[in-house]
């Protein structure tokens, strides 16, 4: 009877080792054969805007990579939520991308508790590709000459500068926010799906202020459209060295918008090492760094687990923030 019961614990044994060892080969032999149709890659916010822009360009270059086409498509609304959703209830086959935008993506999860159709459980982070420092800027026919001819007036006249921002919690919204606490300015907010959108507005006149990323309004700050009145950087910008930094004004904000890609939480390792490959090889390629040289904007890669480390401590960071001082939807 024993040797019967060791005999069938071998066997059990041996069955689970088999299906293990199928499974691993089944799933290697996807990975291998991925991608065999096109991928789509979602972008949470309207087309023309550098978010957008830079999805276009990763795409052109992932599909030589790939051997298979790449799919821009265009999930705006609720500041990118929609989109973030999207992507968080996709088919975990490697298939739908996702492009993410930090820190807006860390904070819905806490400041639309109850509401926000998903968490960061259900997204896998890939790869950050740029890091785009945060602009304050008027229509060159602005009477605000300065920052600090920006802050007078807000302080005589309460609420009479119009700010745009991307959404609630997002990057351009917090560093108004933290702007507006360091300068004691109780600024009037107007949200846009996208910084194109924006931009357009403060040309055309129906915003007094542009509260964006540095390669939004570049070419207009260099072309005399657009005045910058200050980056939320720790040095100047190359590209827009004659705007000064806000800490040189006496104002210690920072702020810049990070943007990367994620897939669906559940994508198999092998699939997602592939994308990760991929990703390397388009970041590194010099034909899309001079792209994204040429758009201004700068590419900083983190990859993998770090990304994922990332997003995760910037949630956690953020939360403590929001524990602290809820900021309110304005």
């Amino acid at each position: 009877m024993m040797k019967a019961n060791i005999k069938f614990k071998q066997k059990l044994i041996l069955s689970a080792m088999t299906a293990i060892l199928v499974g691993g080969l089944s799933t290697l032999a996807v990975a291998k054969d991925f991608p065999n149709k096109p991928i789509q890659l979602i972008v949470a916010f309207g087309a023309g805007g550098s978010t957008d822009t830079m999805a276009r360009i990763f795409a052109k270059y992932a599909e030589e990579e790939l051997g298979q086409r790449v799919v821009v498509v265009n999930r705006p609304g609720a500041g990118g939520e929609l989109g973030w959703v999207h992507l968080a209830n996709a088919a975990p086959d490697g298939y739908t991308l996702g492009l993410i935008n930090s820190p807006v993506v860390e904070v819905y999860p806490f400041t639309r508790e109850g509401s926000v159709g998903y968490s960061l459980d259900d997204i896998r982070p890939l790869a950050n590709i740029i890091t785009d420092p945060g602009v304050l800027a008027v229509a060159a026919n602005s009477p605000y000459q300065t920052l600090e001819s920006f802050v007078t007036a807000v302080q005589e006249n309460p609420r009479s500068v119009v700010v745009s921002h991307e959404g609630i919690g997002g990057d351009d919204h917090l560093a108004a926010l933290n702007f507006a606490k360091e300068a004691d300015i109780d600024l009037n907010f107007v949200s846009y799906s996208g910084n194109a959108e924006a931009t357009a507005a403060l040309l055309g006149g129906h915003i007094t202020a542009f509260q964006g990323n540095m390669s939004e309004v570049v070419n207009q700050i260099n072309e005399g459209k657009v005045r910058g009145l200050a980056v939320w950087s720790n040095e100047r910008i190359d590209a827009i060295s004659q705007v000064p930094t806000g800490k040189e004004q006496g104002y210690d904000v920072l702020a810049a918008a990070s943007r990367g890609f994620a897939v669906p939480a559940g994508v198999s390792q092998p699939v997602y090492d592939k994308l990760l490959s991929v990703t390397r090889e388009v970041v590194e390629n010099p034909e899309f760094l001079a792209e994204m040289a040429q758009l201004n904007m700068p590419v900083n890669p983190i990859y993998g687990q770090d990304y994922v480390d990332f997003i995760h401590e910037s949630h956690d960071r953020l939360k403590a923030l929001w524990d602290q001082e809820p900021w309110i939807e304005q």
